[in-house]
């Protein structure tokens, strides 16, 4: 067949392509870590999550089933290696070389926590152990493994996502965090203590409709040109419920504290679900110290 004559302006599908602009050309740039903040940054996260992951072994621990001796001494090894961990953060000099180093004996000891967990995951849902460990929360505390790799990770290279990619990372994985919070919480109160389960199963509803909210803009706007009112409000609305959900905790853990509700939840759990509350609320807070200097540098 002979081509066709093409019409005055007539472009090719070729040619039309070639005149669009990509949507990854209007994204923001990675942001470069000054020597101070990577050192802050990086002490503050292994100072948080080791404390966490050494918890975590302690929590499996607990839950396996008392003829599983190995995987229990398993779990007692992760908690002596943690533990370690956490005092030599805490002792060492602020200093960016040994920092960096810190940073990826972190990451060493996480990734085989992380890959620990995975296995035990897939172990449980094939029955192959038993106990008290749900899947969820073994995959709930393998995801914030491997958040705390990625974050560390990150520093190491020296860089910090621009700043609307890094609200919408946060606040999706610390909604889901949250949300199973307060599912986990409303499981492991006693069913009789009616009022407390039902505000739980409330906060997982309401930041599940959150969670969805910040996947839709993750669908919408990672990886896109900034558009901070919408990221801005998106992170007002995570403080909003966090702070009201850290304060639900707090009364819990006082209440369990003090032998007034019932439940099986061990006390250091319950502290430990504070210390994440507050985490986020801290995360929220740094991320909103950057939008609003970015904000000022496109209004000057």
């Amino acid at each position: 067949m002979q081509n066709q004559p093409q019409l005055p302006g007539h472009v090719s599908v070729d040619q039309f392509n070639q005149m669009l602009v990509s949507p990854e050309s209007f994204a923001a740039k990675p942001e470069s870590l000054t020597e101070q903040l990577f050192i802050e940054r990086s002490l503050t996260e292994n100072r948080f999550w080791l404390r966490i992951m050494k918890e975590h072994a302690l929590f499996l621990g607990d839950g396996f089933n008392r003829k599983d001796t190995q995987l229990i001494q398993q779990t007692d090894r992760f908690y002596h290696y943690f533990e370690q961990q956490e005092k030599k953060a805490y002792q060492v000099p602020n200093n960016a070389a040994l920092v960096r180093k810190l940073n990826e004996e972190s990451i060493e000891l996480v990734h085989g926590f992380r890959n620990f967990k995975r296995n035990l995951l897939i172990m449980i849902i094939n029955c192959k152990v038993s106990g008290f460990n749900f899947p969820l929360l073994v995959d709930h505390i393998a995801r914030e493994a491997e958040y705390f790799m990625r974050t560390l990770k990150k520093f190491n290279k020296g860089v910090l996502e621009p700043i609307q990619d890094a609200i919408i990372n946060e606040n999706v994985f610390w909604l889901r965090i949250m949300m199973e919070h307060s599912r986990f919480i409303s499981s492991l109160l006693d069913q009789s203590e009616r009022n407390l389960v039902n505000t739980a199963r409330k906060f997982g509803d309401d930041f599940e409709i959150l969670l969805n909210q910040a996947r839709d803009v993750e669908s919408m706007l990672y990886h896109k040109q900034p558009t901070y009112p919408i990221i801005g409000k998106m992170n007002k609305d995570s403080e909003s419920a966090a702070t009201e959900l850290r304060a639900f905790k707090k009364t819990g853990l006082d209440l369990i504290k003090s032998c007034q509700i019932r439940s099986v939840i061990n006390p250091l759990l319950a502290d430990h679900v504070v210390r994440e509350a507050d985490h986020f609320l801290y995360m929220i807070h740094v991320l909103e110290e950057r939008l609003n200097k970015k904000m000022k540098e496109q209004r000057l």
